[in-house]
């Protein structure tokens, strides 16, 4: 590529924060440099962020608008624009805004008038239609509002799958990309073969839900369960001898956990637009998959991702239903995967998809 691309990353969380957006967006820090013709600031409200061209602005401040939206990225827009008035950064052609929280992507509008750049933004969820967040109509009226500004302001657009796509206020009006979160390709763990385990099962990451009836249910059948995850406080420790956590790891350390199980458990709200990164370290692991669902079962992104996969389970949320789901994970023999099924979901594929968006709009 002739030119050079400045690309500036815009990032409330970012590494060595464990969460998933924090992944995402280090990720790219990381990687993009070695893929593309390309050079890569980043602007976080992480405090323990480092790196070469990692600036922190800190969150600290009030605004009357988080009274009617509570999103850290109200503040933080103000705090950002600040810090650029009085810090020197390489100019970039192209800024990747990534949410939660979302209320700085009405920074594009400052963005393009101080740098003529294009801006990317980044929705790792939806923000304005999201059963997940339990919002009132009067609120989701309102953060439509923000969203289509959002939006028409916006040279491109990416989300994590093509039905949180159709939940976005205008996402197919601008170009666009499916940027799935994915696993990293360059953790390789020790992979336990699934015939050579006892059946065990696992959980990375947070519950959207009270775990109690798959607790209840692993109980009731003697089976032990692994988790890895903030969530610790939700397990009941103290009365199940089955149940063993590590706390809230690293990404390495929870893909361990994962490696060293039979059985990797995904909850959902049963809503179509729903995906979990979950998904694709259970797939690279090559685990059996029991999906616990709130609502619909075999319906949208999760179905979606995981078609043609084998060993793949449904299950109601209650006890009863869990039970009977494992017994036929007992009953049915695991059938092996295809060598090259998971290397779709690779964080690097899943980049590449990123990099075609920018060559695109630049």
């Amino acid at each position: 590529m002739e030119n050079k691309v400045n690309i500036l990353i815009i990032s409330y969380f970012f590494a060595p924060d464990k969460r998933v957006g924090a992944l995402r967006t280090s990720y790219w820090y990381k990687e993009l440099e070695s893929n593309y013709s390309c050079s890569v600031e980043v602007l976080t409200a992480n405090s323990e962020a480092i790196g070469k061209g990692v600036h922190i602005v800190p969150s600290t401040g009030k605004s009357f608008k988080s009274f009617l939206i509570k999103d850290d990225g109200i503040v933080w827009k103000n705090n950002v624009i600040n810090f650029l008035s009085k810090n020197s950064i390489t100019v970039p052609n192209v800024v990747i805004i990534s949410g939660s929280p979302f209320m700085h992507f009405s920074l594009s509008k400052d963005l393009k008038k101080r740098f003529g750049c294009k801006v990317i933004l980044d929705y790792r969820d939806p923000f304005a239609t999201n059963p997940g967040f339990k919002n009132s109509g009067f609120k989701v009226v309102i953060k439509k509002k923000f969203e289509r500004m959002f939006n028409r302001m916006a040279d491109g657009i990416i989300t994590v799958n093509d039905y949180c796509g159709q939940i976005i206020e205008g996402f197919y009006d601008k170009p666009n990309a499916i940027v799935q979160n994915g696993y990293d390709e360059s953790f390789h763990p020790d992979l336990k073969p699934i015939n050579s385990l006892e059946l065990s099962f696992s959980y990375a990451g947070k519950f959207y839900f009270s775990p109690k009836p798959i607790l209840d249910a692993l109980q009731k059948l003697n089976l032990p369960f692994h988790y890895a995850g903030p969530d610790e406080n939700q397990l009941e420790l103290a009365s199940r001898s089955n149940v063993f956590s590590v706390g809230f790891v690293n990404y390495m350390e929870s893909i361990e956990i994962i490696a060293n199980h039979s059985v990797g458990i995904i909850q959902t709200y049963g809503e179509e637009f729903q995906s979990t990164t979950k998904i694709f370290d259970y797939i690279r692991c090559k685990r059996i998959i029991l999906i616990i669902s709130d609502n619909l079962l075999e319906k949208g992104s999760i179905h979606q991702e995981l078609k043609g996969y084998p060993n793949v389970y449904w299950s109601k949320n209650d006890v009863e239903s869990i039970c009977q789901v494992i017994e036929k994970i007992t009953s049915n023999p695991y059938i092996e995967t295809s060598s090259d099924f998971h290397l779709k979901f690779s964080r690097k594929t899943q980049m590449l998809k990123l990099i075609d968006l920018i060559e695109r709009i630049k």
